[in-house]
């Protein structure tokens, strides 16, 4: 039985998954599974495993396209670790990032059962190419997680596959999202450590096309955890609506619909006009912008 199950999603993505699988097989702890999960790729994803030689990968095929929950949940169903990190297959960890979690885990005096790790985020199209996010957030952190104040990246988290006798795998009925809802279902129910420097390089592109899509995923989420969002308060819930609202109107912006963007906003408004001056501001640059180019 290996220490951890590294799993990692791939659909089409044989050009990056090289960079994933040699990021983690450069890891200083090497107690370690790989099961690569390939999600009905059509490109030469399981020639890319084959070249390996490597006995700790395990490869496994959806006869059909499931998207990345499903996925997920195929690679959890199969790990047979103590803990399980999960990798997509277009980022890359650096290589202290498995033994630095494992060693706040398995501390004698660590009563979490999950940790997180800082990130290097590269944005192709975005307003910053390149950032360096370092959380600080760790505990019990449900409401803040709620609250959106920090972000845990599904490259960086690593749980005890123990606790999944109480929690449910990832939700397939959402195909964004999907990660949040999962974590926060955990962060419901135990304490997170946190390794603020990063450990892990995301390689992400703005997305187009998937406004109506994300704005379905983000209602659904919202409906799901709704008595949770409630019980922060009438400020605090409003504030947490508001930021989705927010997000949603942006997702309309960067594919140019301005109308639409502009509803989400004044939701966003309607719901709590107090978020940071800066947030609004921001969303205001964008709607002109998307107004000025049609």
């Amino acid at each position: 039985m290996p220490l951890v199950s590294v799993v990692i999603p791939a659909y089409n993505r044989a050009h990056t998954l090289v960079r994933a699988l040699d990021s983690v097989i450069a890891q200083t702890l090497q107690d370690f599974e790989i099961v690569v999960v390939d999600d009905a790729s059509t490109d030469n994803t399981a020639e890319v495993i084959r070249d390996y030689s490597d006995e700790r990968i395990r490869y496994l095929r959806h006869d059909s396209n499931q998207f990345a929950a499903a996925a997920r949940n195929t690679g959890i169903a199969a790990a047979t670790g103590r803990y399980i990190a999960f990798l997509d297959s277009d980022d890359a960890w650096f290589p202290e990032k498995l033994e630095r979690q494992i060693d706040l885990l398995d501390g004698d005096d660590s009563d979490c059962a999950c940790s997180y790790t800082g990130a290097i985020v590269n944005l192709a199209g975005g307003l910053q190419e390149r950032t360096e996010y370092r959380p600080k957030f760790s505990g019990d952190v449900t409401d803040a997680y709620l609250m959106n104040r920090f972000t845990i990246w599904t490259p960086t988290f690593l749980f005890r596959r123990d606790i999944l006798k109480d929690i449910e795998t990832f939700d397939t009925s959402l195909k964004r999202l999907e990660d949040v809802d999962f974590y926060l279902r955990i962060l419901q129910q135990h304490r997170i450590s946190v390794v603020t420097e990063p450990m892990v390089e995301l390689f992400l592109e703005a997305s187009k096309g998937i406004a109506e899509v994300s704005e379905e995923c983000d209602r659904t989420f919202l409906s799901k955890h709704a008595e949770l969002i409630n019980e922060l308060g009438t400020y605090r819930a409003r504030y947490v609506r508001a930021r989705y609202e927010l997000r949603i109107g942006d997702r309309y912006l960067a594919e140019g619909r301005a109308l639409r963007g502009l509803k989400h906003g004044l939701r966003a408004v309607f719901y709590n006009p107090f978020l940071a001056p800066r947030r609004y501001a921001a969303f205001a640059a964008r709607l002109l912008k998307a107004s000025s180019s049609r």
